[in-house]
């Protein structure tokens, strides 16, 4: 694999993936103490940690799900029977191939305080929930505009599904490289999201991607644990129960969610549960395996939604991986203490 740039965001990335891997290696199979490269910086140390202890306490808590219903679900009101998890958690099928990891309480909360021994610092700028919110006024401008589109664009922009009284809301999609509606393979070429085309920089969006360029290489060390990436971000939207389509089963979708706002619950029929979707919370699913979906509550709250696109994996030659599986997870040695 060739080295990354010096310098570079990208080698921040593969840093922190890295001291991420080795450490929830460490916490959850007594491997060697791992110290991090002195280049990642401290306050983002602690909130890896944080990530990879609750991905820990996840680990520890797996669950088979058996009987998973297949179909498509409209009965909403069904779903207030489902039995509700709370504390982080791995569901699992029969094979033992991961179909969801819940990762309650992932982020630091709102103005909390990091103790980090020597050093007292505030949550770190990017990649506390607050300011992750608080992020989002950069792209107020595209946001809006999505806001304005017709019913004719389909579900994920139908005014009916947002909080028309909140400050600020909408749909967009942000990637460096997909297929444009319409102009798909083999006669087209995946571009950059329109967004993020040059000319169109007082739009925020690049700001955006760069500003939060810590919070995704926190994100990204956690599919470096979790599953061996395009970025959508809803704002106050109700979304219906739904599978995604432009996936494959094997992958896991990573949605992230954020702001102030009352108790709700993310709700998967397919496998007849629900769970507690505080701010914070981060959950790594298959999408277009599992159906899914999240009522309207008041108050502020936007989801970060992080997947790929068949497609383009097939245009690039990557390889498709298979589902994750509990064996993935494992050192490729064995450690000791």
């Amino acid at each position: 694999m060739p080295q990354v740039p010096h310098g570079w965001r990208m080698e921040l990335t593969d840093k922190l993936a890295e001291y991420m891997q080795s450490r929830f290696w460490e916490e959850v199979f007594t491997g060697q103490r791992t110290i991090p490269d002195i280049s990642i910086p401290v306050p983002l140390v602690c909130h890896a940690d944080r990530m990879i202890h609750v991905i820990g306490q996840a680990y520890r808590h797996q669950v088979t799900v058996q009987g998973i219903r297949h179909g498509k679900t409209r009965d909403i009101a069904a779903s207030l029977g489902y039995d509700e998890l709370t504390g982080p958690t791995a569901l699992l099928d029969g094979d033992g191939n991961i179909m969801l990891w819940y990762l309650p309480g992932a982020l630091d909360p709102m103005h909390q305080v990091i103790n980090s021994g020597y050093v007292n610092v505030a949550a770190y700028l990017n990649a506390s929930q607050e300011n992750v919110w608080e992020s989002l006024n950069l792209l107020r401008a595209p946001l809006q505009e999505s806001f304005r589109k017709t019913r004719n664009h389909g579900w994920r922009n139908d005014r009916i599904l947002f909080c028309e009284n909140a400050d600020l809301v909408g749909s967009i999609d942000l990637s460096p490289g997909w297929y444009q509606q319409g102009h798909g393979p083999p006669n087209f070429h995946p571009e950059v999201s329109r967004l993020l085309k040059s000319g169109r920089e007082r739009n925020g969006a690049r700001q955006w991607v760069n500003e939060m360029s810590e919070f995704h290489a926190l994100l990204s060390g956690t599919l470096a644990i979790i599953h061996p990436r395009i970025v959508s971000i809803m704002v106050n939207r109700a979304t219906p129960y739904h599978t995604d389509v432009n996936g494959r089963e094997p992958w896991l979708d990573m949605l992230v969610t954020v702001g102030d706002y009352p108790p709700l619950d993310f709700v998967v029929p397919t496998l007849n549960l629900r769970f507690r979707y505080n701010p914070g919370t981060v959950i790594a699913m298959s999408g277009s395996a599992l159906e899914h979906g999240v009522g309207h509550t008041n108050g502020n709250r936007a989801c970060l939604a992080y997947y790929m696109r068949h497609n383009v994996q097939q245009l690039v030659g990557v390889q498709l991986c298979p589902p994750s599986n509990l064996k993935d997870l494992e050192p490729l040695v064995n450690v000791s203490s």
